[in-house]
């Protein structure tokens, strides 16, 4: 089984209704994320409400039900200085997602061009799993 960071725009994608979602449960794959990650993507529920027509509480009920393990900047921490030299000065809302990957296995699922450039990390796109 092969872990995978996940950021959030393959998740709201997945609440969205996009491709994303069956990724999500594709049985040979692991998915984690940050709860900074989790808190970013709540920041959108309105949004993804409305775009989806789904009420909000069903989309928190969904994002509950994706096959996500959620992990606490504490498991991460010791990477989060490394991350913040890598990206800090491009985007510091994913200092924290990359600190989790290269904590972890460095596959990192997102839609961000910027992660690309990182020679530390394998760069995966939606598009990458098909």
């Amino acid at each position: 089984m092969i872990t995978i960071t996940v950021d959030a725009t393959p998740i709201i994608s997945a609440l969205l209704g996009g491709v994303s979602r069956d990724i999500f449960f594709e049985p040979s794959f692991k998915f984690i994320t940050s709860e900074f990650t989790i808190y970013e993507i709540k920041k959108y529920l309105g949004y993804i409400s409305k775009k989806s027509g789904v009420n909000i509480k069903e989309i928190i009920d969904a994002l509950d039900l994706l096959p996500l393990d959620v992990y606490k900047e504490s498991f991460y921490f010791d990477k989060m200085h490394e991350a913040n030299n890598i990206i800090g000065k491009i985007d510091k809302k994913d200092i924290r997602i990359l600190a989790l990957s290269l904590k972890t296995n460095r596959n990192l699922w997102s839609e961000d061009k910027h992660f690309e450039k990182i020679k530390d990390i394998i760069h995966l796109k939606t598009k990458d799993f098909f």
